[in-house]
């Protein structure tokens, strides 16, 4: 007979960990950014680079063409001044990928330099403005909508108000040229942002299917594979290493052949509950498969995964009690790079440690990779 499943742990809520979380609160909210690759920031930023050297090259060595506001002087002490700060914001970028404050500052900065050079711009129908496009489209397909709404509204307000300055200083009449060209750049803007809400939500909904285990709604393993190669990327530049926990449900085949599949699918999602509200929300939970799971905690020690290993344990055997089903969990840790400097590698030593464990007729205990002794729980 199937047992009868009890309402959400009170106990497990209660003992969750109040650690505030380290990371922005933007975690929480799944969708308002998206965090490129350290080398799709990369080829960004030398894009920035990029277009500094033809700004600076157009207004410099290009015969006959002087700015329009400026003094040469100022506009090349302006062009210093990114260099500069861009300089800084891409070695930030390369030792903290994500960064939502920094892809904030480094677009403000790109709207910055551009309003300058349309500013300074000496034709009538200026150009530059285009590069108020690449801006929004630069920064909001690469981030997310929430960067592409501020961007547009940014480099609109940004457009309007350089526009206006040039106009009040010249006194000249608006040109029917300049005023479809805004226009035209304005329907281009509005039209890409609409796609790429749609691009946007269909990408979130292919990888939430692509990513998720459909009976836990942890991670699969092919997700936990690419989140823990990136935190080992990261590892190689900045030398933050993490923990891992490897659990492994004990007694969960006798759990099947008694109960029958079912009552295992519930084991395996309630234990699944226990776990995510047991770890922060900037830590990693997924399924490795069957009754396996492996947990990432990033700036942790070992023994704060010691912790975490025995308060899990101690909601699985309430569980498992109050549900009448006889199972437990046998923890093996390790840490990164000290046990392990790939994926491969830490799971093999971590694995090896809940070997032993289990070996030990330690089941329900947990034990460090390179130790000889199993820790009990």
């Amino acid at each position: 007979m199937l047992p009868k499943r009890r309402s959400a742990d009170r106990g497990a809520r209660t003992d969750r960990r109040r650690v505030p979380d380290r990371r922005a609160s933007h975690e929480n909210a799944p969708g308002r950014y998206r965090y490129p690759s350290w080398q799709e920031q990369r080829t960004q930023f030398f894009t920035r680079y990029l277009f500094l050297a033809l700004g600076v090259m157009f207004f410099n060595l290009v015969e006959d063409i002087r700015p329009a506001a400026w003094s040469l002087q100022q506009l090349n002490i302006a062009f210093a001044l990114y260099f500069v700060l861009n300089t800084a914001l891409f070695l930030h970028a390369r030792r903290f990928t994500i960064y939502p404050q920094r892809y904030h500052l480094a677009m403000w900065l790109d709207i910055g330099i551009t309003t300058i050079c349309v500013l300074n711009d000496p034709y009538a129908i200026p150009p530059s403005l285009l590069v108020f496009i690449m801006v929004v489209l630069g920064n909001g397909m690469r981030y997310g909508m929430r960067l592409f709404a501020e961007s547009l509204i940014g480099c609109f307000m940004a457009a309007m108000l350089v526009l206006s300055v040039r106009h009040m200083q010249s006194m000249s009449a608006l040109s029917p040229g300049l005023l479809f060209l805004n226009l035209f750049g304005g329907i281009i803007l509005v039209y890409s942002y609409i796609l790429m809400g749609r691009i946007e939500r269909s990408r979130r909904e292919l990888e939430l299917h692509s990513n998720i285990d459909t009976l836990t709604g942890l991670l699969n393993r092919r997700a936990l594979q690419e989140v823990a190669n990136r935190m080992f990327q990261r590892l190689q530049r900045t030398q933050q290493g993490f923990v891992m926990l490897f659990a492994d449900l004990d007694k969960f085949k006798a759990v099947n052949d008694r109960f029958g599949h079912s009552a295992g699918d519930l084991v395996l999602k309630s234990f699944a509950d226990i776990v995510r509200v047991s770890i922060r929300s900037n830590d990693v939970a997924a399924r490795f498969g069957g009754d396996e799971f492996v947990i990432l905690l990033e700036d942790s020690t070992l023994e704060d995964a010691g912790k975490i290993a025995m308060r899990i344990q101690q909601q699985v055997t309430r569980w498992a009690a109050d549900n009448a089903i006889d199972f437990s969990v046998t923890f093996g840790l390790g840490e990164a790079p000290t046990h392990g400097d790939s994926f491969a590698r830490l799971l093999e030593q971590v694995d090896k440690a809940l070997y032993h464990s289990k070996t030990a007729h330690q089941r329900g205990g947990f034990a460090l990779a390179g130790c000889s002794d199993p820790a009990i729980s």
